[in-house]
């Protein structure tokens, strides 16, 4: 089922069973899904999109660590909301992670639902980043 206009997502996975499966699962729930097997192709593909409503990022990732790609992430664009969905969350990488401002944290394994849950209410924050891309779009619709 393609996209309904849910919510753009930037999922970067490592595992590519579970890449497989969360990205069609969110797909089946509306959302528009693009995928990242590394850190260093997540972080590739965040730099030539326009615009992400969210990015779930993994922090175990080949060649470029999470807390990586969300340091070029939030280097690029400050306000992009970032859910980190990772079965390793040490205390280095919340300390780090909070110095940037992302908050939300979601431990593998995880129930699909809670990650709908997750999604949805961070989507719900008001971010001025996204009323500013919001307000670009309908501009230039």
């Amino acid at each position: 089922m393609a996209g309904n206009g849910r919510g753009q997502l930037l999922l970067v996975e490592d595992e590519p069973v579970l890449r497989r499966l969360i990205a069609e699962f969110l797909r089946s729930e509306g959302y528009d899904v693009i995928e990242a097997a590394d850190g260093s192709e997540g972080a590739s593909i965040y730099a030539g999109h326009p615009y992400f409503d969210l990015v779930l990022l993994d922090l175990n990732l080949p060649f470029l660590s999470g807390v990586d790609v969300c340091r070029r992430i939030k280097a690029m664009r400050p306000s992009q909301p970032v859910l980190i969905c990772s079965a390793a969350i040490l205390d280095s990488h919340i300390v780090a992670l909070h110095e940037m401002k992302v908050d939300q944290f979601l431990t593998k394994p995880y129930h699909p639902l809670d990650l709908l849950d997750r999604i949805s209410r961070e989507l719900s924050r008001p971010s001025i980043g996204r009323l500013t891309m919001a307000v670009v779009d309908s501009v230039m619709a």
